[in-house]
């Protein structure tokens, strides 16, 4: 979390120029943008025509203003630390922006609608909310939300951006983590009530449970069985006499009081803060695969689509400070 807050950009608009003299050097920050996505020094610097040894430099250059190491150096290449990967992160998002702004300047006629085909339950419960921010920020950019399979057909238009969970990499695709998050236990709070007041998940074995069972196929997810191995216990077959295939539903029937589910935190941020919905143990299970935004790489030069993309990723970051 430190890393976060000393990475936080600070506003453009009232900078003192005593502030201004604290920028970090710009070279080294553009050699730090490539040499992070690539993770590779000799091919950042390719893409930016110089040599090794000068991105190294702007490394040294940049970590020494850092105040601690960016890079960890290894035999068959170098990774991010965590300060490194919050930065890269933060860091990408202001040269999308940068690159949106120049090329909008460009763009005759004004901007397109920007595509966006997301997983149902996400777009529903995540998106959905937060988009009429976007839209008060940028009324000039159309944005078209698709909830829709995580697969689709070469007869359906690519989306300009999709975000699903990771499964690996796409040729031709840069794909970014939105959100990881963690899976907890939630029921109605007449439910909850219901549980002894020093309840232990061996409790829930004898309350109802809600099922996801995710229809499309290839697709799984951490259930029941994980979060009771999480709490100590063996291997359990669970019956359960309630199930959907989508998540929101599973919400929705907590809600009704209709069971407990085991969901995504960031899924029930505002059940949680109303009180409609409650955490029961406060044990949670890490998603094991994170929610990425996939975009091709023909579209990050539409400045339409760097701008939300850049947007969402800021959402992302937001989303993880307060989980």
């Amino acid at each position: 979390m430190q890393a976060n807050q000393k990475f936080s950009r600070l506003p453009l608009a009232g900078l003192s120029l005593d502030m201004a003299r604290h920028l970090p050097p710009l070279p080294a920050l553009r050699a730090f943008e490539a040499a992070a996505r690539h993770l590779s020094f000799a091919r950042a610097a390719g893409e930016l025509s110089v040599t090794p040894g000068a991105v190294s430099h702007h490394m040294k250059q940049l970590e020494e203003w850092v105040g601690g190491p960016l890079f960890e150096r290894r035999a068959n290449g170098v990774g991010l630390t965590e300060t490194g990967r919050v930065f890269a992160t933060r860091l990408g998002a202001i040269f999308d922006q940068l690159t949106a702004v120049g090329a909008a300047a460009r763009v005759p006629g004004g901007l397109s609608t920007v595509t966006v085909r997301c997983q149902f339950s996400l777009a529903t419960k995540w998106l959905a909310p937060r988009i009429g921010k976007f839209r008060k920020a940028h009324p000039d950019i159309s944005v078209a939300v698709m909830a829709l399979p995580h697969r689709w057909s070469a007869r359906e238009p690519d989306p300009d951006l999709a975000i699903y969970h990771g499964r690996g990499t796409i040729p031709g695709v840069r794909q970014d983590t939105l959100i990881n998050g963690s899976l907890i236990v939630v029921g109605s709070p007449d439910l909850a009530a219901t549980l002894p007041p020093a309840s232990t998940p061996a409790d829930l074995l004898s309350r109802p449970l809600i099922k996801v069972d995710y229809a499309e196929p290839g697709w799984h997810d951490e259930g029941w069985e994980a979060w009771f191995a999480a709490t100590g216990f063996g291997h359990l077959e669970l019956r359960s006499t309630l199930s959907f295939n989508l998540v929101h539903l599973a919400i929705d029937a907590c809600l009704s009081g209709a069971g407990f589910a085991l969901v995504p935190d960031f899924l029930v941020e505002t059940e949680l803060c109303t009180g409609r919905l409650v955490d029961a143990f406060g044990i949670s299970l890490p998603i094991r695969q994170p929610y990425v935004i996939m975009t091709p790489d023909a579209n990050l030069a539409r400045p339409e689509v760097a701008i939300l993309r850049s947007w969402l990723l800021d959402q992302g970051l937001a989303t993880a400070k307060l989980g």
